[in-house]
C-alpha cells in the first residue's frame, strides 16, 4: 500500500506541477515582473477585434498558469526543432509562484492569519517534496486541491474567460494530519481542514459608482427588486484550506498586483451554516401553516364529495374550503368550452404565448452571464431568429393593452348592469386580488430563497437580487410606481389628451437625451430609464382601454365587415407587427450594427409601442367578432386555459426564478438557439414545482 501511495504522489503530483506556457521573448519577460498575469499583445488586439473595444482591464485578471492545460509544463522534455533558441523555451513556475493566485500568501506581513500560513505552507512543502506525502494517511487531497483550479485550456479567444474550475471537488477535501519528522529534519505537519472553493471576481467599471457596489444601482429594475446589475465578466475559481479567508486571498492578490476596488472573492465550504434570521423563520411557519390548511381544506373537500354532503359548503367552513388545493386545481385545469359574448378566448392563447415569447428573452439575458462563448453571442444576434428573440419587449406592452382592455371593458360592463361604479371597493377588490402572490414571492426571495443557492454565483446573487429584494419589496407590495390608478372616472376627452401624451412625452425624452431607442436590446444601458419608465409603457395600456371602450360599444351588435376590410385589416397587422419586430435588424445586433439615426429613435420610441398594441386590438377585435378564422381557433382552444390563468403568477416568478437559477449552476454552459429554448423550459418546470403554492 505504501509503494501505491509513493508511485501516486510521484507520478501524478510531479507530473502535474503548475507551468506556464511562453512563446516569446517579450512574454518571457513577464515572468521578471508581475509573473502570475498574462500581458500578451496578439491576445489584446485579438480581444480589441471580438470587443471592439480595449480588453485591458480583463488581459491582467488572467493567471498565467491558467494557460498551461497538458499537464506536462507545456515543454515536455525540453527538447526543440528550434536549436538553442531560449526564446523559445519553456520556462516553469515554482508551486510557491501560486501565491497571490490560487492560494494566499504565506508571508506574515501579507497575511496576518498563522494558521492559514501554515496549512499553505504545509500543501506548498509536500508538492515540492513528494516523497513526504508516504506520510500522510490520505494523499488524494492533495491532487484534488490543485485539480479543482480553474484553468484555461481550451477557448480563451472564443470567451472561455471564466474557469470555475471544480466547486464540489474542492469542497470535499477533509483534511487531518499531525506528522513530525525524525532525524533532524525541522519539518512539522498538524494540519486539520476542509477544502475552501473560492470564485475570484473582477468587476468592469463598478467602481465609478459606489451605491453599484456590491449591490448595483437597480431601482429602476425593482419588479420585486431582482435588479441583477452587471454579473461577472472575469472570474476564475481556487481551492484553499479552510482555516483561511475569502480576505487573506484577497489581500494576497491584491499584494501581487496592486490594490484593485473592482476584485471581490466570495468562498464557500462543503455545509456551510447559514444565519437563520427572525423572518425566515416567520415565513417557513408561514408556509407550514398554509401548507397544513391546503392540505386539510383538501381533505374535508374531498370528504363533502364522497359523503354527499353538499350543504356543509353553505356554513362557516366554506371559509376554509377556499383553500383547498383539490379545488383550486380543478378549477385551474378546467376547460371551459362553451362561447359567447361576454367570452373573449382569444386571450388565453395571447397571454400564454405572449409569456413563453417574455420568458424565452430573459433566458438569453441571465443566460449569457455564466456562457463559456462569449464570442459567439454576436452570430447569435445577427439572424432573423433572434430578432425573433429581442422582439420579446413586446410581449410586455401585450399584458399592458390585455390589462388596459380588460379593465375598460370590466368596468365599463359593471356600469351598464349598475350604473354606479364603487371606485373604493374597486380598488380593495384589486389589491386583495394581486397582492397575495407578490407578497408570497417577495418574501421567498428575500428569506428562504437563499438556501437554494449552492454554486459558485450564490453569494453573488444573494448580493445583488436577494438583497434588492429585501430592500425594496415594498415598492411593488404598495404599487408604488403604479402611477395611473388616479381613481377618477373615465372621460373621452382626457384619455385623448393622456394618450397623445404617452406618444409625445418619449419622443421629447429620446430626442433631448439624445438617446438610443429602447427598441435596441444589445446596445449599452442609457442613464435614463426608457425601458420600465410608466410614460415608455403608457401608449400600450391606453391602446387597451381604448379597445376595452370599442368592445363594449360592439358587446350587443354586430360587427359587420366585407371580405376585403377583414383581408386588409390582417395584411396591415401583420405587416405592422412584422415591421415593429425585424424592421430594427440592422440595428440591433452586436455583430458591427449600423449607427441608428436620431430621428428613428425618436419616432420609434414615441410609435412602436401603441402601434404593437393596435396590431393586438385588430388580433383580438376579429377574432372575437368572427373575423379571425383559423388564428381564432388556434388562439382560443381550450387547451390555453390552463396555463393562462397562471400568466400572471408565471410574470412574478420567471425573472426571480431564472435569477436563482444562475446560483445553482457549477459549471458554465455553452449558448446557442436550442440550449436557451431548453434552460427557458427548465425555469418553467422549475416555477411549476415549487410556486404551486401561489395560484
Amino acid at each position: 500500500m505504501e509503494v501505491w501511495r509513493a508511485v501516486i504522489i510521484v507520478v501524478v503530483v510531479v507530473g502535474s506541477s503548475v507551468t506556464v506556457t511562453v512563446t516569446t521573448a517579450a512574454e518571457t519577460e513577464t515572468l521578471n515582473g508581475t509573473t502570475l498575469w498574462t500581458d500578451s499583445e496578439a491576445f489584446k488586439v485579438e480581444m480589441e477585434n471580438w470587443f471592439n473595444g480595449s480588453p485591458k482591464w480583463m488581459l491582467k485578471n488572467l493567471p498565467l498558469e491558467m494557460l498551461d492545460g497538458d499537464g506536462d509544463g507545456g515543454g515536455g522534455d525540453g527538447d526543440s526543432d528550434d536549436g538553442d533558441d531560449d526564446s523559445l523555451r519553456i520556462p516553469s513556475l515554482e508551486w510557491r509562484d501560486v501565491q497571490g493566485a490560487y492560494l494566499p500568501s504565506t508571508d506574515s506581513n501579507i497575511v496576518y492569519n498563522q494558521q492559514c500560513r501554515q496549512d499553505v505552507d504545509t500543501f506548498l512543502t509536500i508538492m515540492e517534496n513528494p516523497e513526504l506525502a508516504l506520510l500522510i494517511k490520505d494523499v488524494f487531497w492533495l491532487l484534488f486541491m490543485p485539480d479543482s483550479w480553474g484553468k484555461l485550456p481550451d477557448g480563451i479567444l472564443y470567451g472561455n474567460i471564466r474557469p470555475w474550475g471544480v466547486m464540489e471537488e474542492c469542497t470535499i477535501i477533509n483534511v487531518d494530519n499531525n506528522i513530525s519528522l525524525p532525524f533532524g529534519n525541522n519539518i512539522s505537519f498538524e494540519s486539520s481542514f476542509q477544502g475552501r472553493y473560492c470564485l475570484v471576481t473582477w468587476y468592469q467599471g463598478q467602481q465609478e459608482d459606489e451605491e453599484q457596489f456590491p449591490i448595483p444601482n437597480t431601482k429602476h429594475l425593482t419588479r420585486l427588486g431582482l435588479g441583477m446589475g452587471v454579473l461577472p465578466y472575469v472570474s476564475y475559481g481556487t481551492c484553499m484550506p479552510s482555516t483561511c479567508t475569502a480576505e487573506d486571498l484577497q489581500v494576497s492578490i491584491e499584494a501581487l498586483r496592486g490594490n484593485d476596488s473592482d476584485l471581490q472573492v466570495d468562498c464557500y465550504v462543503k455545509d456551510e451554516e447559514k444565519t437563520l434570521y427572525t423572518w425566515d423563520i416567520v415565513f417557513t411557519v408561514f408556509l407550514a401553516v398554509l401548507g397544513t390548511l391546503l392540505f386539510l381544506a383538501s381533505v374535508v373537500d374531498i370528504s363533502i364529495n364522497h359523503f354527499d354532503k353538499q350543504h356543509f359548503r353553505k356554513g362557516p367552513i366554506r371559509f376554509v374550503l377556499v383553500f383547498s388545493a383539490y379545488n383550486n386545481l380543478r378549477k385551474i385545469f378546467h376547460h371551459n368550452t362553451k362561447e359567447g359574448p361576454e367570452m373573449i378566448s382569444c386571450l388565453h392563447g395571447i397571454r400564454v404565448l405572449s409569456m413563453c415569447w417574455i420568458v424565452w428573452g430573459h433566458t438569453y439575458a441571465f443566460m449569457a452571464n455564466i456562457s463559456m462563448n462569449w464570442m459567439h453571442i454576436p452570430k447569435l444576434t445577427d439572424d432573423l431568429l433572434e430578432q425573433t428573440i429581442a422582439g420579446a419587449v413586446f410581449g410586455v406592452d401585450t399584458f399592458f393593452f390585455m390589462s388596459g382592455l380588460l379593465v375598460t371593458y370590466g368596468l365599463l360592463k359593471q356600469f351598464a348592469k349598475t350604473k354606479r361604479i364603487n371606485w373604493i371597493m374597486y380598488y380593495v377588490h384589486r389589491f386583495i386580488r394581486l397582492t397575495p402572490p407578490i407578497l408570497v414571492t417577495a418574501a421567498f426571495m428575500a428569506t428562504l430563497s437563499r438556501y437554494t443557492q449552492v454554486g459558485p454565483l450564490s453569494k453573488q446573487i444573494e448580493r445583488t437580487a436577494i438583497q434588492n429584494c429585501r430592500s425594496y419589496w415594498w415598492i411593488d407590495v404598495f404599487y408604488i410606481s403604479n402611477f395611473m390608478g388616479l381613481g377618477k372616472g373615465v372621460g373621452l376627452p382626457w384619455m385623448g389628451v393622456v394618450t397623445l401624451l404617452s406618444v409625445m412625452i418619449p419622443m421629447i425624452i429620446t430626442g433631448v437625451n439624445s438617446l438610443g431607442t429602447s427598441a435596441i436590446a444589445f446596445a449599452p444601458v442609457p442613464e435614463i430609464d426608457t425601458y420600465t419608465a410608466p410614460w415608455y409603457r403608457a401608449s400600450a395600456y391606453l391602446v387597451g382601454m381604448w379597445g376595452g371602450l370599442l368592445l363594449h360599444h360592439f358587446r350587443d351588435r354586430e360587427l359587420k365587415l366585407k371580405v376585403w376590410q377583414g383581408v386588409l385589416g390582417w395584411v396591415l397587422a401583420t405587416t405592422v407587427g412584422m415591421l415593429l419586430v425585424y424592421g430594427m435588424v440592422d440595428y440591433n445586433t452586436l455583430a458591427d450594427p449600423d449607427p441608428i439615426p436620431q430621428g428613428v429613435s425618436i419616432a420609434f420610441d414615441g410609435f412602436s409601442r401603441g402601434s404593437w398594441a393596435l396590431v393586438v386590438l385588430w388580433v383580438v377585435l376579429a377574432c372575437h367578432k368572427g373575423y379571425g378564422g383559423p388564428i381564432n381557433a388556434f388562439l382560443a382552444h381550450p387547451c390555453w386555459q390552463p396555463i393562462s390563468r397562471l400568466t400572471y403568477c408565471i410574470f412574478l416568478t420567471s425573472i426571480p426564478i431564472q435569477n436563482l437559477y444562475l446560483g445553482t449552476q457549477y459549471i458554465l454552459i455553452y449558448m446557442n438557439h436550442l440550449n436557451e429554448v431548453g434552460e427557458a423550459d427548465l425555469s418553467f418546470i422549475f416555477f411549476m414545482s415549487k410556486h404551486q403554492e401561489n395560484f
